[in-house]
């Protein structure tokens, strides 16, 4: 009896080994599966709520080659779906890599929905939404911004799925970087890039994604709070444009327009997206009556090829732009509409934003002062409009800074047409990973120096930020994980910044 008890152990071990192996997955990727969690290995997702609606998310990994099959969902008001309120089928195919995206309507103002997945008679886990803010003058949201593989624990993201005054999520790009293992990491703390080359394919950007979406904390992140996105570069490749990238070499790395549509396709296919940002990542959201949250994309649909300084020769170009024309006019019509605040999620720094030298000099090219005819438009433009209360939410610069923004940077609160808050990175290097403590003091010094409307700066932290958003003031508070390179369940709100209605200034709150 003994014997026949080890050889079943046995049969069934190995059927799962085999099972295992034959997953449509990259193989390097079966080591980090929670078993517990097949055929739906990458959990759910939420996002893009609106009042009445809101987006949910699964993806399906199978042991057998197949092209499509059917997975159903439902949504409840509660945790053991004893109220379910809605249900349906979705047909996954191979053509999206078995990825599931419904778009859930007839929802009510305000209220935490339930969700989960079935797929023959196996459950997903259960995920946790909320749809936006009607009537109620009040919500808080937290903002992320490069979150990179190599160079830490994603800390940081479990603390915003275990907060729940959190309403809504906001990542500004830089979710994946598509370096090669060990070009942008630290590799000593185990965590390894797969696929170990650059990723240029569709199949590579596939394969990145899953990896992410492995992580634990990710995963938790994405199960608790819905989340709006957009990109910044490193979804395609480092200080990308619409016709290029320095992290893209034709010899090497091949068609650019074929790279930048499989990191697209890939984008699209794994965040929790509504269809309104098929044809383009611009778009906004409305909180009730009184928060018009804009998302822009600074970084593809419109930015044309960065310069290397301020003195190049065609630097004030009219035709040089960051958004494009179409974006342009866009988000200029979202500024005229009738809300209390306006608060842009930005890739990049609105600025102005001088470089940390001992000598006042260059500006960040990368960022909007690269651009300097399109953002002293919008400046002008927000001026003449005499817009009040708008708030610019930044990432990509992997320091946290608060500013208040005019056309060159003074110290006087006079000209201040908004302000900024730049996040930090989840993980993303900033100066203590390459520089000793003294040197990253001094960097941090020049920063306040060179920029007298900064009223903040850390350039050696990883975090994230909240907005606390009321009728008649802005909170923003800058929470940083204690450590990356390892688990940690200790963070700590070094500071937080008050901005009140109708005036562009930044108050510590002490």
């Amino acid at each position: 009896m003994l014997k026949i008890n080890y050889l079943i152990l046995f049969v069934l071990l190995f059927g799962k080994v085999i099972a295992q192996q034959n997953l449509n997955i990259h193989p390097d990727l079966i080591p980090h599966l929670d078993l517990k969690l097949a055929p739906f290995y990458h959990g759910v997702a939420s996002g893009d709520p609106t009042e009445n609606s809101v987006v949910i998310w699964t993806k399906l990994t199978l042991d057998k080659a197949i092209h499509q099959t059917d997975v159903e969902w439902e949504i409840a008001l509660d945790s053991a779906f004893s109220n379910i309120l809605q249900k349906g089928k979705f047909e996954a195919d191979e053509s999206h890599f078995f990825t599931v995206k419904i778009n859930i309507e007839q929802l009510q103002p305000y209220t935490s929905y339930y969700y989960r997945f079935k797929h023959n008679n196996t459950y997903s886990i259960v995920g946790q939404t909320k749809t936006l803010n009607s009537k109620s003058e009040h919500c808080k949201l937290a903002f992320a911004s490069c979150s990179n593989y190599e160079w830490g624990y994603f800390n940081n993201y479990k603390f915003i799925a275990e907060d729940k005054s959190i309403d809504l999520v906001v990542h500004l790009g830089d979710y994946i970087y598509e370096y090669a293992v060990g070009k942008y990491g630290d590799t000593t703390i185990g965590r390894i890039n797969i696929p170990h080359h650059e990723i240029v394919t569709l199949d590579d950007y596939r394969t990145r994604y899953s990896l992410y979406r492995l992580d634990k904390d990710l995963m938790k992140l994405h199960q608790m709070k819905p989340m709006i996105t957009t990109w910044d570069d490193h979804e395609i490749a480092n200080n990308s444009y619409m016709d290029g990238a320095q992290n893209h070499q034709p010899k090497e790395e091949g068609d650019w327009y074929k790279r930048k549509a499989n990191a697209t396709k890939a984008y699209y296919e794994w965040m929790p997206m509504s269809k309104k940002a098929d044809q383009h990542l611009y778009r906004s959201f409305e909180l009730g009556n009184f928060v018009n949250l804009i998302l822009l994309d600074t970084r593809i649909d419109g930015r044309t090829e960065q310069v290397d300084s301020m003195e190049a020769t065609n630097y004030f170009d009219t035709t040089r732009s960051i958004l494009g024309e179409k974006q342009y006019n866009w988000l200029s019509k979202e500024l005229k509409k009738p809300f209390k605040w306006y608060i842009i999620g930005n890739q990049v720094p609105f600025g102005p934003l001088y470089s940390s030298t001992e000598k006042k000099g260059e500006k960040y090219m990368d960022g909007w002062d690269g651009y300097p005819y399109e953002r002293e438009k919008l400046i002008h433009f927000i001026e003449q409009e005499k817009i009040e209360n708008v708030v610019f939410v930044t990432g990509d610069y992997h320091c946290s800074f608060a500013l208040e923004n005019d056309i060159e940077g003074t110290e006087s609160t006079n000209d201040n047409s908004s302000v900024e808050f730049v996040v930090t990175s989840i993980t993303s290097a900033n100066d203590d990973e390459y520089e000793e403590e003294k040197m990253t003091e001094k960097y941090k010094q020049y920063f306040l120096n060179n920029n007298p409307h900064m009223k903040y700066c850390n350039n050696i932290d990883h975090g994230y930020l909240t907005l606390t958003i009321s009728g008649e003031e802005v909170i923003a508070a800058f929470i940083y994980a204690e450590i990356v390179k390892k688990p940690t369940n200790i963070k700590r709100i070094e500071k937080q910044f008050e901005v009140k209605s109708g005036v562009s200034v930044v108050e510590e709150i002490r």
